[in-house]
């Protein structure tokens, strides 16, 4: 049974890292913020579709994948500062690389990302240290769970995160199932975030399709990342693929009531 949302169904454009540090894009927004995954994207047409994207999306999200942590191999930091050069968006380096370090880190911050977002079972070691590094830069800490990560895992630095990512599915792959127990995680951090007075915002990655779109809005995402399933693929403008992708939205909004 769903719930009644205290939320408007409706999607958030562009929010500038000025507003949001404002308070004007920090969890809590009764809008859904959207944040493409440009893996995505269709290589031949990226800057096209950026330009498009720059006034839709909140911000744009780039996996660093090194075929080690997941077998998938997605972009490099050199990426994200050929990106930067059409775009002011706010950029998220998701950081899926097996030993993860201060090199790796180091590299997408120099490259121009304003979030950097650590899976939480790669850096646990030393994640103090790297959080101390994100903030010397005057970045944003991003902390990123995969389905079986409990989110007492993080519990120590949870004040220290700015955006906290839950994986709906495992890393890697596009167009996988929702991995339904990730919900309540999401619940229990939202809960806590009001609680304890944490200002992260929650974002969902993987999972996100027309039949579960509803339960993980309800959940209390802020950000969903999109990729082929709820944008890209939609179809080969990008124009029309946002038109499509926000039909997708509004229907969904319109069953929920």
């Amino acid at each position: 049974m769903h719930r009644n949302m205290p939320r408007d169904w409706r999607i958030r454009e562009y929010v500038s890292l000025e507003n949001q540090a404002e308070g004007n894009g920090v969890g809590g927004m009764d809008a859904l913020m959207i944040a493409p995954s440009l893996m995505g994207m269709d290589i031949l047409e990226i800057k096209k579709q950026i330009e498009f994207l720059n006034s839709k999306a909140y911000m744009y999200h780039v996996d660093i994948l090194d075929w080690h942590y997941a077998k998938n191999l997605c972009f490099s930091p050199d990426f994200i500062s050929q990106i930067k050069t059409i775009t002011k968006i706010p950029i998220e380096a998701h950081l899926m690389v097996e030993g993860t370090d201060e090199g790796i880190i180091n590299a997408v911050m120099e490259a121009g990302a304003d979030y950097i977002s650590l899976q939480a079972d790669e850096v646990s070691k030393n994640i103090f240290k790297y959080i101390e590094m994100i903030r010397q830069k005057d970045r944003k800490l991003g902390i990123v769970l995969n389905p079986s990560v409990p989110l007492r895992y993080i519990e120590s630095y949870l004040d220290q995160v700015d955006l906290l990512t839950f994986m709906g599915v495992t890393p890697g792959f596009a167009g996988q199932k929702l991995t339904n127990c990730v919900l309540d995680k999401i619940a229990l951090a939202k809960k806590l975030r009001k609680s304890e007075g944490y200002h992260y915002q929650i974002e969902i990655d993987g999972g996100c399709c027309v039949d579960t779109i509803g339960k993980i809005w309800e959940s209390g995402i802020d950000v969903m990342i999109v990729g082929r399933t709820l944008l890209f693929g939609q179809d080969e403008d990008i124009s029309r693929a946002w038109d499509k992708m926000e039909q997708i939205f509004d229907g969904v909004g319109a069953a929920l009531g």
